[in-house]
């Protein structure tokens, strides 16, 4: 059987490495590829390397993993590149590292408690999924956590470089609409909808659709 999903592996402690490397390579479809401890270092090896989902802690040498997700996503979008998909994690849950952990681009946070099952259940429903977050859930989310509503420039200014369609198309998705009635008022099929919405997302320059709702919700255009 071919090797289904490379995984990159960042952390700052090499215990905790080990013991994940080990538990990812024990399952037949994963496989870790690559392995580094300090943020320097993995900005440039990571981009040079072929890795499905990338799962980084964010306790690194010489740095975070939040600023090392939020560095790297910005390399592979400058360079056109396709994104591998992150998961944080951390020696416990927060909601500051959540929201944190969704700002950077990770679709997802797992503990070091947590048993071993959630991280692979992690790996591979993340590198899995059509990046579908619940927006019901992430707004009661930021509301809960009365998150300061600040807009940023930069995004605002990104937005006047969408073309109409894509403006339209994440107007919507700032109504909450749904991809399928999206598609069925653009009268096309809904494949091209998620087109123009990660098309949009990447000119944002988000690695995900939670990204560009958080943005949304900062600038006071989310509606849903």
């Amino acid at each position: 059987m071919g090797l289904d999903l490379r995984i990159g592996l960042i952390d700052g402690d090499d215990d905790i490495r080990f013991g994940r490397r080990q538990i990812i390579d024990s399952q037949p479809d994963l496989k870790v590829v690559l392995e580094d401890s300090s943020l320097q270092s993995s900005l440039e090896r990571v981009p040079q390397a072929l890795i499905d989902v990338l799962v980084i802690d964010h306790r690194l040498r010489g740095g975070d993993g939040i600023t090392l997700a939020t560095k790297l996503i910005d390399r592979y979008l400058a360079e056109d590149a396709k994104l591998p998909a992150i998961i944080m994690t951390g020696s416990y849950f927060s909601d500051e590292l959540q929201l944190a952990s969704m700002r950077a681009g990770a679709t997802d946070l797992v503990t070091q408690d947590a048993h071993p099952e959630e991280l692979l259940k992690a790996i591979r429903s993340t590198a899995a999924k059509d990046d579908q977050p619940d927006y019901a859930e992430l707004r009661r989310f930021l509301d809960r956590m009365q998150h300061t509503k600040v807009a940023s420039p930069e995004f605002l200014l990104r937005l006047g470089n969408l073309t109409e369609k894509e403006k339209l198309v994440l107007d919507l998705f700032a109504a909450g609409v749904g991809q399928e009635e999206v598609a069925a008022q653009l009268d096309a099929p809904k494949y091209r909808v998620r087109q123009i919405l990660q098309s949009a997302q990447r000119k944002c320059g988000f690695a995900t659709l939670s990204q560009l709702f958080l943005a949304l919700y900062e600038s006071g255009l989310l509606r849903v």
